[in-house]
């Protein structure tokens, strides 16, 4: 404590704390959150979601969610759908996601069990692109003979007749091009390599990183603004076209881009501070369905066999999800003058799906601007996009066709409750190292170790750790003060021109 600090100076102020209420008990470090819905499940995948997340002793959420958007990124390769009756709004139905949890909480082997799939689908379509190399060589060794020799042919009309029309002979040696390789996921590219992919995959790609921190963080630079700019599109889908110098340019007819991973709930809330300070706050994080589940339960030794035949349906499913097309959804399409078909295939709700999705929407865009902030306003204000694709994935993963069904609709509306909570809770991640700094300075000051009165230089000069910032000591001081755990006096200044001090004592109560 500063020599200059008068106590009787302290008790003489004109501050009364003779009557202060009891402390209340800080506020827990992050908000609760809704465990994950298996009833909201589709009957393919629950069986092995359930399952997997036994046999690893991890929450069903890591197993759940990623095969989730797996599946609803095979669904948006074959149709959308349009959520009102009559307008031409069309969700696309890609969705991205983050699973978060802290080191050891099985985040990697959940991943890899709930994409197995998926990834099946990757190997064999390249495999079977490997097996067809040797006939692309030849084919492509074939075109150039051909080019060659009716090189020779229009060389020798000309030298017979210079003004001969060779051009039609010319155009029948068009070289030949591989045809593109089909690609259903994506781990580590370039943005450039990512948008050439998908200009060869015109129906959609998934994006999958085990760890997304490093991506996020890449992309928050701000020479990163161009790739930044690409996958804020390719979440949306559109057009998007590359102008390189000598690269030309490439047109992607509709840019859509799925996307999971996992990330550690700290580098998760500095990415939300950052966003909260005006750094990288474009919507990126926003457009994320979290899932951060709290840790499982008591652990237990699960050494069982796998159930093969929840397995093999999942990976039935998938297959069929694969092999879909518009005829067999009994999709709609729009159509020119001509009656040509045109756009993206899609379906519509049926009457009574409709019905329950205007009423959440009605009640959904009335509550939205009363959301605490305009970061959380911005991430609730996605549901028009999630809930949607959530509702078409859920509808064509179960195996229906023809409209989106009122089953599929309260499923996705159940998901959306619980992926709302964890929005909740990421936006209210910012605070949590607040919390923490309030806890750890409080049973300081409780054991006296920085004796009846100090100041927040006193707290910094001890170099506690996680206290030792003035912005983080600052925050824990407030909150103490607020819950009444500390008193707040501020001491005039005893030099012309000085400040005042203010002084912190403890105000009773022995735990937070």
């Amino acid at each position: 404590m500063s020599a200059m600090l008068d106590l009787e100076r302290i008790n003489g102020l004109a501050k009364s704390t003779a009557a202060v209420s009891p402390p209340e008990p800080l506020p827990p470090e992050l908000p609760a959150v809704e465990a994950f819905p298996a009833a909201a499940l589709p009957c393919t995948l629950r069986p092995w979601i359930e399952d997997v997340a036994e046999r690893l002793q991890c929450p069903p959420d890591f197993v759940a969610v990623p095969m989730l958007v797996a599946g609803a990124s095979l669904v948006a390769r074959h149709v959308g759908l349009r959520p009102q009756q009559r307008t031409p709004w069309t969700a696309r139905g890609n969705l991205w996601a983050l699973i978060v949890g802290r080191p050891g909480m099985m985040k990697s082997p959940a991943l890899a069990e709930a994409l197995a799939p998926i990834d099946r689908l990757e190997s064999r379509a390249s495999h079977e692109y490997a097996e067809q190399a040797a006939t692309h060589r030849a084919a492509a060794l074939a075109a150039k003979l051909r080019c060659k020799a009716l090189e020779s042919e229009a060389t020798k009309l000309l030298r017979k007749d210079p003004a001969a029309d060779v051009a039609a002979l010319l155009l029948e040696g068009d070289e030949y091009e591989d045809p593109p390789r089909p690609r259903y996921l994506v781990s580590d590219a370039t943005y450039e390599k990512l948008g050439a992919i998908l200009f060869e995959n015109p129906a959609g790609v998934l994006s999958v990183r085990d760890e997304v921190r490093g991506l996020l963080q890449d992309l928050g630079r701000e020479e990163s603004a161009p790739a930044r700019g690409f996958y804020l599109q390719a979440w949306s889908g559109g057009r998007y076209t590359f102008d390189r110098i000598g690269r030309g340019t490439l047109t992607i007819p509709d840019a859509l881009l799925s996307m999971v991973g996992g990330i550690q709930p700290g580098p998760l809330a500095e990415l939300m501070r950052l966003a909260r300070m005006g750094k990288a706050d474009d919507g990126m994080l926003e457009r994320f369905l979290i899932s951060w589940p709290d840790t499982r339960g008591e652990w237990k030794n699960v050494d069982r066999w796998p159930d093969s035949s929840a397995r093999r349906l999942v990976f039935d499913t998938f297959d069929r999800l694969d092999v879909l097309t518009p005829e067999s959804l009994a999709a709609e399409q729009d159509k020119t003058k001509e009656g040509e078909p045109y756009g993206r295939p899609f379906l519509r709700f049926d009457g009574a799906a409709l019905e329950a999705f205007t009423e959440w929407r009605c009640e959904f865009e009335a509550e939205l601007h009363k959301s605490e902030g305009e970061g959380l306003e911005a991430a609730l204000s996605k549901f028009r996009h999630h809930v949607p694709s959530l509702a078409l994935a859920l509808h064509v993963i179960e195996g229906d066709t023809g409209p989106v069904s009122l089953k599929a609709t309260l499923r996705a509306l159940t998901l959306a409750g619980y992926f709302e909570s964890h929005t909740r809770r990421l936006h209210s991640s910012a605070r949590r190292a607040t919390v923490q700094a309030a806890r750890k300075l409080l049973a300081k000051v409780q054991a006296g170790q920085l004796g009846s009165e100090f100041t927040a230089r006193d707290v910094q000069r001890k170099d506690w750790g996680s206290l030792t910032e003035r912005p983080v000591i600052a925050g824990a001081l407030e909150l103490l003060v607020a819950h009444r755990w500390l008193l707040e006096t501020e001491v005039p200044a005893t030099t012309h021109g000085g400040r005042p001090t203010v002084v912190y004592s403890l105000a009773g109560g022995t735990s937070s």
